[in-house]
């Protein structure tokens, strides 16, 4: 009980009082509504605020419609996310299968996106939002974990708001009438439910679909959105992305995420002071994004995050480039300083680095223990690989998905970087120094520095030193302190690639490119690990495990592209 009551100590003392006060203050009032719930769902349709009515000309979003998340034929309606599909019958959809309320509830949040949407024909969209508006009310048991949570609400808000701009003219005047009042009633409840205990790209979804509903309706009410959603906006520009361009949280696949998102804010905010911040926000995100991008066209795996997660980096940076004029191209060597990303781009070979802090002190939920990982990538063939995510449910999966112990790094007694634990919790931190950077002739030399294992005896601290050229990584360890700690380097592969001995090196294999690895270490095992590069998608693959001394000690390798 003391250990857990601790460790709950080091988790709570990085947030803001006012953080923390917001949660006590959402957790009662969800409560109360709850319990009285028939008078709040009349307060969301009261007569004396009639429901706005939309512009002559409402917004269409900039973005491409995605074909892959749902399809209807007949009389069955399919949906698909993380990688896991469901068929239903009818015009009815189970909005709440009990299969699904577990964890965190992710694929039902999913379903409550409603972006699936986007690819049905004009008769099943119309039944299928009349369906969720005929069953799913608010304030019903548990409505803030799935149905009626304010992220699921912000996102189905704006998707129904685009379906009505791209289809108005084909839909009934019943059924837009009905749709225009449902938004309404979940705009207005958003406004009491804002995520700003969480934050992060959270708030960001709250806010887009506050511009988006103050740009769609017209009315003193609609106006207020705006007012409201342009204020946060530009107080979470300032805290949420870095002065190198890239999301506060860290996660590549998440700053794509927010980096759509802004761009979709942007095309709804009128012209001005705010609408210029944006557009230079997002002018140094668009380089973050295609810096960060391997060369197979999908964002790195550091943190949180998928393959598919989010929209397709080239095509946001292709609609960007549409509203900007601007020409976004991949650097060959970058920097990222403040966010702790570095990497080299030459040809057909791209490696990236992670010498940041793992996640914002306020918002550790999407960090993970890859302190002086790193990946890379030959051609389209991803060699050297960061472990990805399988599930955001609490158990093993998403244990080993967070650890250190699986990424290309040094761990100590098998132990953590930081302390997590549940889900999205993190304890103690470590701290990073990134204590040198400088260019070279062909690449660059980084060294970087944590004292993630401080609380060890002797407190060790670990440092690398990377030496990055076109076809070699060179890698020093240093462990300074310790009390005989048992030091390990990892190197995950990708699930393609095979490996042998060439005399005393191993050849590392994966279909045309072959890589040598001279390795300073006691011994050198291969052992059989996970990837997951997607949500619900777990590929067998091997991971080289380098056994140096005991702390404190020194090692290395050396990767030779053949």
């Amino acid at each position: 009980m003391l250990t857990r009551v601790r460790r709950w100590l080091r988790t709570v003392r990085h947030f803001r009082l006012r953080q923390l006060y917001r949660r006590l203050q959402i957790t009662a009032r969800r409560k109360w509504r709850r319990r009285y719930a028939e008078y709040y769902r009349q307060k969301l349709s009261e007569e004396k605020r009639a429901f706005p009515k939309p512009k002559d000309t409402v917004p269409r979003s900039p973005l491409p419609i995605r074909e892959d998340l749902g399809g209807a034929r007949d009389r069955k309606l399919t949906v698909s996310f993380l990688n896991e599909a469901r068929t239903f019958r009818g015009n009815a959809v189970d909005w709440e299968p009990s299969d699904q309320k577990y964890g965190t509830r992710l694929w039902l949040l999913h379903l409550h996106y409603m972006e699936f949407l986007e690819s049905l024909p004009d008769r099943h969209f119309v039944s299928t939002v009349e369906d969720w508006i005929n069953n799913v009310p608010p304030y019903q048991d548990e409505y803030w974990l799935d149905t009626w949570n304010s992220y699921a609400l912000s996102i189905r808000c704006v998707t129904w708001m685009q379906q009505y701009a791209r289809r108005r003219e084909r839909l009934p005047q019943r059924f837009r009438n009905r749709v225009r009042g449902s938004i309404a009633r979940q705009l207005r409840f958003l406004t009491d439910h804002l995520e700003l205990d969480i934050g992060g790209n959270h708030l960001i979804k709250n806010i887009k679909a506050l511009l988006w509903g103050g740009r769609f309706f017209e009315s003193e009410e609609a106006e207020a959105w705006k007012q409201k959603g342009a204020k946060l906006l530009s107080d979470q520009l300032r805290e949420q992305i870095l002065s190198d361009g890239l999301h506060f949280e860290r996660s590549p696949a998440y700053h794509v995420q927010v980096f759509a998102d802004l761009i979709e804010c942007h095309t709804v905010l009128p012209e001005g002071r705010l609408k210029a911040r944006v557009s230079e926000k997002l002018s140094r995100m668009a380089q973050v994004t295609a810096d960060l991008t391997h060369p197979d066209g999908r964002v790195s795996l550091f943190n949180d995050g998928g393959l598919n997660m989010a929209y397709d980096p080239r095509e946001c940076l292709q609609v960007w480039e549409e509203q900007s004029g601007e020409k976004i191209a991949p650097r060959s060597v970058f920097q990222f300083p403040e966010a702790g990303y570095y990497g080299l781009h030459i040809n057909d070979e791209y490696i990236l680095i992670d010498c940041g802090k793992v996640a914002p002190d306020t918002l550790p939920a999407h960090g993970h223990g890859d302190i002086l990982s790193f990946e890379w990538s030959l051609g389209e063939q991803r060699l050297i690989v960061d472990a990805g995510v399988y599930e955001y449910n609490p158990g093993p999966r998403r244990a080993y998905s967070r650890s250190t112990m699986a990424h290309n790094t040094v761990s100590l007694a098998g132990k953590d970087q930081c302390e997590f634990w549940g889900a999205f919790r993190v304890g103690r931190r470590a701290r990073v120094q990134q204590a040198d950077y400088e260019d070279t002739e062909k690449g660059f030399r980084l060294t970087g520095a944590h004292d993630g294992y401080r609380h060890l005896s002797g407190s060790p601290i670990h440092r690398r030193t990377f030496y990055v050229e076109p076809g070699r990584i060179e890698v020093k360890d240093r462990v300074s302190g310790g009390n005989g700690q048992r030091a390990e380097a990892r190197l995950l592969l990708a699930p393609e690639c095979t490996v042998d001995y060439r005399g005393e090196d191993l050849e590392i294999e994966a279909e045309t490119e072959t890589v040598l690895l001279e390795a300073d270490a006691n011994s050198v095992d291969v052992r059989d690990a996970k990837w997951y590069p997607d949500f619900g998608v777990e590929q067998t693959c091997n991971q080289l495990v380098l056994r140096y001394d005991d702390a404190p000690c020194r090692g290395g390798f050396c990767l030779r592209r053949v």
